[in-house]
């Protein structure tokens, strides 16, 4: 398979008791930050930019953050020679369901050919392998920028409601080659050797002139293959806020912060929260 889960111990050298803490607290800062809703208001999706996503693993990782927009990774960490993708997936927590799709490769022209011409004339086979190659050079750039680079990694928050698994892939560029079709629609192809199919598939996408991933959440955690923050517990009471001055908008934000943090990090000293 190109992408192979790493074992928790693997992803445990990775993230370290301290790159733990850390995520945490960016989780607080996270959760926080969203918009508290008015009374009788249905909950939303906690949402994180992927920008922020990225600069977590800077952080957590003691890495650097490069390029922007479609760089193929987003961290490299030149010490430890490998590079890494960051990413964000949303999953509805049951059994057996996929989790939201992510790009691995995107472009409207491939190879001079149209995709939809392609898809049209039954071409899988060359679609497949053209979007492959695309993959594979997408890839190749990172080792051609930076040369002591031995390893590509893939990074995934997964969020399911409050709570958030992390878990982390190995690339090996050198088996994009075996990657092939599944089965075909009239707007996708399935392709297989990517993935392990018990943990995630991909899908050549007509339409949205990508390649992408989604993966089987359920399976990972069944596996030990995340490491898991369980913020199932909170429960943020609906609040208007309208009329609200500034002294009683601190006092609730203090008393937001002050819950948010016991249950998302722990009990802190008391004088932390001293006024």
């Amino acid at each position: 398979m190109v992408i192979t889960p790493l074992k928790k111990d693997k992803l445990e050298d990775f993230f370290n008791k301290d790159a733990q803490n850390l995520l945490k607290y960016f989780l607080f800062k996270a959760i926080f930050s969203q918009p508290e809703l008015v009374n009788n208001q249905s909950k939303i999706p906690i949402q994180v930019p992927k920008e922020h996503i990225e600069q977590w693993l800077v952080q957590c990782l003691g890495a650097d953050p490069v390029g922007s927009g479609s760089y193929p990774v987003d961290i490299i960490n030149l010490n430890k020679k490998y590079g890494a993708d960051a990413k964000m997936l949303s999953w509805n927590g049951k059994k057996g369901s996929l989790s939201g799709e992510t790009s691995l490769a995107q472009k409207f022209k491939d190879a001079g050919n149209d995709l939809d011409d392609a898809f049209r004339n039954k071409q899988f086979d060359g679609i497949v392998a053209d979007w492959s190659q695309l993959l594979k050079d997408k890839l190749l750039t990172v080792k051609r920028d930076y040369e002591k680079l031995e390893e590509i990694y893939y990074f995934f928050v997964i969020r399911q409601n409050n709570i958030f698994h992390v878990c982390g892939m190995e690339v090996d560029i050198n088996k994009i080659e075996y990657i092939a079709v599944e089965r075909t629609s009239s707007a996708s192809i399935w392709i297989k050797n990517l993935i392990d199919p018990n943990f995630g598939e991909s899908k050549i996408y007509k339409a949205k002139k990508r390649m992408e991933l989604r993966l089987y959440p359920y399976k990972w955690i069944e596996n030990n293959l995340v490491i898991s923050f369980d913020n199932s517990t909170l429960n943020i009471e609906n609040k208007e806020l309208l009329g609200m001055d500034i002294d009683k908008l601190y006092s609730h934000s203090f008393d937001n912060f002050k819950k948010l943090f016991t249950i998302i990090i722990g009990d802190p000293k008391t004088e932390t929260f001293q006024d």
